[in-house]
Protein backbone atom coordinates (compact mmCIF):
# COMPACT_ATOMS: atom_id res chain seq x y z
CA UNK A 1 0.00 0.00 0.00
CA UNK A 2 3.13 2.22 0.93
CA UNK A 3 4.24 2.17 -2.25
CA UNK A 4 0.85 2.66 -4.49
CA UNK A 5 0.94 5.51 -2.62
CA UNK A 6 4.24 6.97 -3.04
CA UNK A 7 3.89 6.26 -6.64
CA UNK A 8 0.05 8.02 -6.68
CA UNK A 9 1.96 11.02 -5.01
CA UNK A 10 4.86 10.69 -7.67
CA UNK A 11 2.40 11.23 -10.42
CA UNK A 12 0.49 13.59 -8.94
CA UNK A 13 3.79 15.96 -8.40
CA UNK A 14 4.09 15.34 -12.43
CA UNK A 15 0.75 16.15 -13.32
CA UNK A 16 1.31 19.61 -11.14
CA UNK A 17 4.90 20.34 -12.40
CA UNK A 18 3.73 19.86 -16.23
CA UNK A 19 0.08 21.68 -15.19
CA UNK A 20 2.34 24.80 -13.86
CA UNK A 21 4.95 24.92 -16.46
CA UNK A 22 1.63 24.85 -19.64
CA UNK A 23 -0.10 27.81 -17.79
CA UNK A 24 3.27 29.91 -17.38
CA UNK A 25 3.37 29.32 -21.12
CA UNK A 26 0.59 32.41 -21.61
CA UNK A 27 2.45 34.93 -19.27
CA UNK A 28 5.56 34.31 -21.80
CA UNK A 29 5.44 37.07 -24.76
CA UNK A 30 5.53 35.77 -28.69
CA UNK A 31 9.68 36.05 -28.33
CA UNK A 32 9.70 33.93 -25.11
CA UNK A 33 7.52 31.39 -26.93
CA UNK A 34 9.69 31.39 -29.71
CA UNK A 35 12.40 30.28 -27.32
CA UNK A 36 10.10 27.84 -25.91
CA UNK A 37 9.66 26.21 -28.84
CA UNK A 38 13.27 26.36 -30.09
CA UNK A 39 14.34 24.71 -26.66
CA UNK A 40 11.68 22.00 -27.11
CA UNK A 41 12.69 21.35 -30.59
CA UNK A 42 16.71 21.25 -29.24
CA UNK A 43 15.92 18.66 -27.22
CA UNK A 44 13.75 16.29 -29.21
CA UNK A 45 16.78 16.53 -31.97
CA UNK A 46 19.14 15.71 -29.37
CA UNK A 47 16.90 12.60 -28.32
CA UNK A 48 16.51 11.68 -31.65
CA UNK A 49 19.89 12.03 -33.17
CA UNK A 50 21.80 11.12 -30.42
CA UNK A 51 21.98 7.10 -31.22
CA UNK A 52 22.73 7.71 -35.04
CA UNK A 53 25.25 10.78 -34.02
CA UNK A 54 26.79 8.16 -31.36
CA UNK A 55 26.82 5.18 -33.75
CA UNK A 56 28.87 7.50 -36.57
CA UNK A 57 30.89 9.06 -33.45
CA UNK A 58 32.17 5.80 -32.76
CA UNK A 59 32.95 5.01 -36.25
CA UNK A 60 30.31 1.99 -36.54
CA UNK A 61 28.56 4.12 -39.10
CA UNK A 62 29.85 6.04 -41.94
CA UNK A 63 28.24 9.25 -42.78
CA UNK A 64 27.51 9.13 -46.62
CA UNK A 65 28.38 12.72 -48.04
CA UNK A 66 25.86 12.03 -50.90
CA UNK A 67 22.69 10.03 -52.10
CA UNK A 68 22.50 9.54 -55.78
CA UNK A 69 19.33 9.33 -57.46
CA UNK A 70 18.51 7.91 -60.68
CA UNK A 71 16.24 8.98 -63.08
CA UNK A 72 13.89 7.31 -65.42
CA UNK A 73 11.70 8.59 -68.46
CA UNK A 74 8.64 6.88 -69.32
CA UNK A 75 8.51 6.33 -73.14
CA UNK A 76 5.20 7.81 -74.26
CA UNK A 77 5.37 4.75 -77.19
CA UNK A 78 6.30 1.95 -75.95
CA UNK A 79 4.84 2.64 -72.22
CA UNK A 80 8.30 1.41 -70.95
CA UNK A 81 10.79 3.80 -69.09
CA UNK A 82 14.49 4.47 -69.83
CA UNK A 83 17.18 5.88 -67.78
CA UNK A 84 17.70 8.90 -68.03
CA UNK A 85 20.95 10.19 -65.84
CA UNK A 86 21.55 10.54 -62.18
CA UNK A 87 21.03 13.15 -60.03
CA UNK A 88 23.86 14.02 -57.14
CA UNK A 89 22.74 15.30 -53.84
CA UNK A 90 24.91 16.17 -51.49
CA UNK A 91 23.83 16.50 -47.94
CA UNK A 92 26.81 19.41 -47.00
CA UNK A 93 23.85 21.52 -50.19
CA UNK A 94 20.64 20.93 -47.99
CA UNK A 95 22.06 21.46 -44.60
CA UNK A 96 22.81 25.04 -45.70
CA UNK A 97 19.93 25.46 -47.76
CA UNK A 98 18.10 24.29 -44.68
CA UNK A 99 20.25 26.87 -42.74
CA UNK A 100 19.37 29.76 -45.08
CA UNK A 101 15.50 29.14 -44.91
CA UNK A 102 15.56 28.47 -41.32
CA UNK A 103 16.90 32.14 -41.13
CA UNK A 104 15.02 34.13 -43.80
CA UNK A 105 11.62 33.06 -41.99
CA UNK A 106 12.80 34.00 -38.40
CA UNK A 107 14.08 37.34 -40.13
CA UNK A 108 10.44 37.73 -41.97
CA UNK A 109 8.54 36.98 -38.62
CA UNK A 110 10.77 39.28 -36.40
CA UNK A 111 10.40 42.47 -39.56
CA UNK A 112 6.95 42.45 -39.13
CA UNK A 113 6.82 43.31 -35.43
CA UNK A 114 9.49 45.74 -36.63
CA UNK A 115 6.77 47.29 -38.99
CA UNK A 116 8.82 46.03 -41.59
CA UNK A 117 6.86 43.90 -44.43
CA UNK A 118 8.34 40.63 -45.94
CA UNK A 119 8.69 41.74 -49.29
CA UNK A 120 11.64 43.91 -48.23
CA UNK A 121 13.26 41.25 -46.47
CA UNK A 122 12.59 39.12 -49.60
CA UNK A 123 15.33 41.66 -51.90
CA UNK A 124 17.08 41.72 -49.29
CA UNK A 125 17.95 38.21 -48.47
CA UNK A 126 19.00 37.65 -52.03
CA UNK A 127 22.16 40.37 -51.49
CA UNK A 128 23.07 38.78 -48.56
CA UNK A 129 23.00 35.58 -49.86
CA UNK A 130 24.65 36.11 -52.87
CA UNK A 131 27.21 38.78 -51.16
CA UNK A 132 27.92 36.20 -48.32
CA UNK A 133 28.85 33.46 -50.39
CA UNK A 134 31.23 35.22 -52.56
CA UNK A 135 32.82 37.04 -49.01
CA UNK A 136 32.80 33.87 -47.63
CA UNK A 137 34.32 32.22 -50.30
CA UNK A 138 36.76 34.68 -51.37
CA UNK A 139 37.97 35.11 -47.10
CA UNK A 140 38.86 31.69 -47.10
CA UNK A 141 40.86 31.52 -50.22
CA UNK A 142 42.95 34.58 -49.68
CA UNK A 143 44.43 32.98 -46.37
CA UNK A 144 44.13 29.54 -47.95
CA UNK A 145 45.33 30.38 -51.40
CA UNK A 146 48.16 27.96 -51.35
CA UNK A 147 45.82 24.85 -51.35
CA UNK A 148 44.57 26.74 -54.27
CA UNK A 149 47.56 27.58 -56.66
CA UNK A 150 47.95 23.59 -58.16
CA UNK A 151 44.39 24.08 -59.27
CA UNK A 152 42.89 27.75 -59.16
CA UNK A 153 39.75 26.44 -61.16
CA UNK A 154 38.82 24.68 -57.90
CA UNK A 155 38.04 28.05 -55.78
CA UNK A 156 34.80 27.29 -57.71
CA UNK A 157 33.84 24.62 -56.07
CA UNK A 158 32.37 25.63 -52.48
CA UNK A 159 30.15 22.32 -52.09
CA UNK A 160 33.16 20.71 -51.22
CA UNK A 161 33.41 22.86 -48.35
CA UNK A 162 35.92 25.90 -47.73
CA UNK A 163 33.56 29.13 -46.68
CA UNK A 164 34.65 31.63 -44.10
CA UNK A 165 31.94 33.17 -41.80
CA UNK A 166 33.37 36.04 -41.37
CA UNK A 167 34.15 36.70 -44.85
CA UNK A 168 29.98 36.29 -45.26
CA UNK A 169 29.30 37.93 -42.13
CA UNK A 170 32.06 41.16 -43.56
CA UNK A 171 30.03 41.39 -47.41
CA UNK A 172 26.83 40.81 -45.72
CA UNK A 173 27.30 43.74 -43.68
CA UNK A 174 28.55 45.48 -46.18
CA UNK A 175 25.50 45.25 -48.21
CA UNK A 176 23.33 45.58 -45.68
CA UNK A 177 25.08 49.35 -44.98
CA UNK A 178 24.21 50.09 -48.44
CA UNK A 179 20.89 48.87 -48.70
CA UNK A 180 19.64 50.73 -45.68
CA UNK A 181 22.09 53.60 -46.60
CA UNK A 182 19.57 53.74 -49.97
CA UNK A 183 16.48 53.35 -48.77
CA UNK A 184 16.80 55.47 -45.11
CA UNK A 185 16.38 52.20 -42.96
CA UNK A 186 18.04 52.24 -39.78
CA UNK A 187 21.14 49.87 -39.57
CA UNK A 188 20.85 48.95 -36.03
CA UNK A 189 17.17 47.89 -36.23
CA UNK A 190 17.73 45.86 -39.25
CA UNK A 191 21.14 43.84 -37.52
CA UNK A 192 18.95 43.11 -34.48
CA UNK A 193 16.10 41.09 -36.20
CA UNK A 194 18.69 39.63 -38.55
CA UNK A 195 20.73 38.90 -35.48
CA UNK A 196 18.69 35.98 -34.30
CA UNK A 197 18.28 35.00 -38.33
CA UNK A 198 21.81 34.50 -38.67
CA UNK A 199 22.44 32.56 -35.36
CA UNK A 200 19.67 29.99 -36.46
CA UNK A 201 21.49 29.66 -39.54
CA UNK A 202 24.62 29.04 -37.88
CA UNK A 203 23.51 26.50 -35.67
CA UNK A 204 21.78 24.58 -38.38
CA UNK A 205 24.58 25.13 -40.97
CA UNK A 206 27.12 23.90 -38.69
CA UNK A 207 25.62 20.32 -39.02
CA UNK A 208 26.97 20.69 -42.82
CA UNK A 209 30.68 20.15 -41.01
CA UNK A 210 29.32 16.70 -39.52
CA UNK A 211 28.21 15.47 -43.07
CA UNK A 212 31.32 16.37 -44.76
CA UNK A 213 33.80 15.47 -41.65
CA UNK A 214 35.39 18.78 -41.59
CA UNK A 215 35.93 21.33 -39.02
CA UNK A 216 36.69 18.87 -35.86
CA UNK A 217 39.23 19.23 -33.86
CA UNK A 218 42.52 17.70 -32.51
CA UNK A 219 43.46 13.69 -31.73
CA UNK A 220 41.52 12.97 -28.53
CA UNK A 221 40.18 10.22 -26.24
CA UNK A 222 37.20 12.16 -24.49
CA UNK A 223 34.15 10.13 -23.76
CA UNK A 224 32.12 12.19 -26.97
CA UNK A 225 35.08 12.15 -29.51
CA UNK A 226 34.38 11.71 -32.97
CA UNK A 227 35.48 8.97 -35.35
CA UNK A 228 37.02 10.43 -38.65
CA UNK A 229 37.76 8.04 -41.89
CA UNK A 230 41.35 7.49 -43.67
CA UNK A 231 39.38 8.99 -46.68
CA UNK A 232 38.47 12.49 -45.07
CA UNK A 233 41.02 12.70 -42.83
CA UNK A 234 43.41 14.98 -44.91
CA UNK A 235 46.04 15.85 -42.05
CA UNK A 236 48.74 12.60 -43.16
CA UNK A 237 51.14 13.86 -40.45
CA UNK A 238 48.38 12.90 -37.52
CA UNK A 239 48.19 9.15 -37.73
CA UNK A 240 44.92 9.10 -35.59
CA UNK A 241 41.16 8.02 -35.68
CA UNK A 242 39.34 10.17 -33.14
CA UNK A 243 39.13 13.93 -32.90
CA UNK A 244 37.29 16.79 -31.28
CA UNK A 245 34.15 17.52 -32.80
CA UNK A 246 34.86 21.02 -32.79
CA UNK A 247 31.77 21.91 -34.92
CA UNK A 248 29.47 20.14 -31.99
CA UNK A 249 31.49 22.62 -29.42
CA UNK A 250 30.43 25.53 -31.80
CA UNK A 251 26.14 24.41 -31.88
CA UNK A 252 25.81 23.86 -28.56
CA UNK A 253 26.97 27.26 -26.69
CA UNK A 254 25.42 29.20 -29.94
CA UNK A 255 21.96 27.21 -29.43
CA UNK A 256 21.61 28.38 -26.35
CA UNK A 257 22.55 32.19 -26.78
CA UNK A 258 19.89 32.03 -29.67
CA UNK A 259 17.06 31.14 -26.81
CA UNK A 260 18.96 34.01 -24.16
CA UNK A 261 18.57 36.32 -27.33
CA UNK A 262 14.87 35.23 -28.05
CA UNK A 263 13.89 35.52 -24.11
CA UNK A 264 15.13 38.73 -23.50
CA UNK A 265 14.33 40.60 -27.08
CA UNK A 266 11.24 42.22 -26.08
CA UNK A 267 13.61 43.76 -23.74
CA UNK A 268 16.00 44.73 -25.71
CA UNK A 269 14.60 46.18 -28.58
CA UNK A 270 11.34 47.60 -26.55
CA UNK A 271 13.35 51.25 -26.65
CA UNK A 272 16.53 50.26 -28.09
CA UNK A 273 18.15 49.47 -31.11
CA UNK A 274 21.33 47.74 -31.67
CA UNK A 275 21.42 46.15 -28.37
CA UNK A 276 20.46 42.69 -29.48
CA UNK A 277 23.21 42.84 -32.08
CA UNK A 278 25.50 44.08 -29.49
CA UNK A 279 24.91 40.80 -27.64
CA UNK A 280 24.79 38.53 -30.44
CA UNK A 281 28.26 39.77 -31.33
CA UNK A 282 30.10 39.49 -27.93
CA UNK A 283 28.21 35.93 -27.62
CA UNK A 284 29.15 34.66 -30.41
CA UNK A 285 32.80 36.21 -30.60
CA UNK A 286 33.60 34.74 -27.12
CA UNK A 287 32.33 30.99 -28.66
CA UNK A 288 33.98 31.44 -31.76
CA UNK A 289 37.14 32.93 -30.10
CA UNK A 290 37.71 29.33 -27.67
CA UNK A 291 36.27 26.89 -30.34
CA UNK A 292 39.06 28.15 -32.67
CA UNK A 293 42.01 26.39 -30.24
CA UNK A 294 40.28 22.75 -30.51
CA UNK A 295 40.03 23.39 -34.56
CA UNK A 296 42.89 22.33 -36.84
CA UNK A 297 41.67 23.34 -39.96
CA UNK A 298 41.58 27.21 -38.50
CA UNK A 299 42.85 30.06 -40.84
CA UNK A 300 46.56 30.98 -40.34
CA UNK A 301 48.16 34.30 -40.86
CA UNK A 302 51.94 34.40 -40.59
CA UNK A 303 53.19 37.40 -39.16
CA UNK A 304 56.19 39.47 -40.05
CA UNK A 305 59.64 39.50 -38.54
CA UNK A 306 58.93 42.57 -37.22
CA UNK A 307 55.81 41.87 -35.67
CA UNK A 308 56.34 38.36 -34.34
CA UNK A 309 57.63 38.68 -30.18
CA UNK A 310 58.05 35.34 -27.44
CA UNK A 311 55.68 34.99 -24.34
CA UNK A 312 57.66 32.47 -21.79
CA UNK A 313 59.97 31.18 -24.46
CA UNK A 314 57.59 30.78 -26.87
CA UNK A 315 58.07 32.83 -30.08
CA UNK A 316 54.71 33.75 -31.87
CA UNK A 317 55.09 34.53 -35.09
CA UNK A 318 51.07 33.37 -36.34
CA UNK A 319 47.73 34.02 -35.56
CA UNK A 320 44.33 32.26 -35.93
CA UNK A 321 42.87 34.34 -38.44
CA UNK A 322 39.07 33.43 -36.59
CA UNK A 323 40.17 34.60 -33.07
CA UNK A 324 41.10 37.52 -34.27
CA UNK A 325 37.95 38.21 -35.97
CA UNK A 326 36.61 36.83 -33.03
CA UNK A 327 38.15 39.58 -30.46
CA UNK A 328 37.19 42.37 -33.01
CA UNK A 329 33.64 41.01 -33.25
CA UNK A 330 33.31 41.17 -29.56
CA UNK A 331 34.49 45.13 -29.37
CA UNK A 332 32.00 45.96 -31.65
CA UNK A 333 29.58 44.33 -29.85
CA UNK A 334 30.48 46.26 -26.84
CA UNK A 335 30.72 49.58 -28.80
CA UNK A 336 27.49 49.08 -30.38
CA UNK A 337 25.72 48.27 -27.04
CA UNK A 338 27.55 51.34 -25.25
CA UNK A 339 26.85 53.65 -28.08
CA UNK A 340 23.31 52.49 -28.15
CA UNK A 341 21.57 52.33 -25.10
CA UNK A 342 21.76 55.82 -24.78
CA UNK A 343 19.64 56.24 -27.86
CA UNK A 344 16.11 55.74 -27.08
CA UNK A 345 14.77 54.64 -30.94
CA UNK A 346 11.22 55.69 -31.64
CA UNK A 347 10.22 52.59 -34.30
CA UNK A 348 7.33 53.93 -36.18
CA UNK A 349 9.00 56.88 -37.42
CA UNK A 350 12.50 54.81 -37.63
CA UNK A 351 14.23 57.72 -35.51
CA UNK A 352 16.69 58.03 -32.87
CA UNK A 353 16.46 60.44 -30.07
CA UNK A 354 19.60 60.57 -27.43
CA UNK A 355 18.86 60.50 -24.08
CA UNK A 356 21.92 62.87 -23.16
CA UNK A 357 21.56 65.52 -25.19
CA UNK A 358 17.51 65.40 -24.00
CA UNK A 359 18.87 65.96 -20.75
CA UNK A 360 21.56 68.61 -21.38
CA UNK A 361 18.48 70.63 -22.99
CA UNK A 362 16.15 70.14 -20.60
CA UNK A 363 18.61 71.16 -17.94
Amino acid sequence: MQLIKKVKNSIQKVYFSLKHFVESLFFLDEYQKIGVIFLVVGFLFAAVSLYPMAKVFSGQWKVNQQVELVLYEVDPLQGSSFFNGILVLRYYAVVILLAVFAGYFLAVYLAKKHYIVSTIIDRLLVGLVVFGLIGARLFYVIFNYSAFSGDRLQILFIYQGGLSFFGMFLAGLLYLWVYCSRFKFNIFEFLDFLSPAILIGQVIGRFANFFNYESYGGPTNVYWKMFVPDSANVYDNINQKFFHPAFLYEIIPNFILLVLIMFFYRRLTKKRAGLVFGVYAIGYGIVRFFVEFFRLDALVLDLPSQLQFGIGGITIDKIFVSQLMSLILVIIGLIVIQMRQHVVYIRRSMTDLNVKKVKSTIV
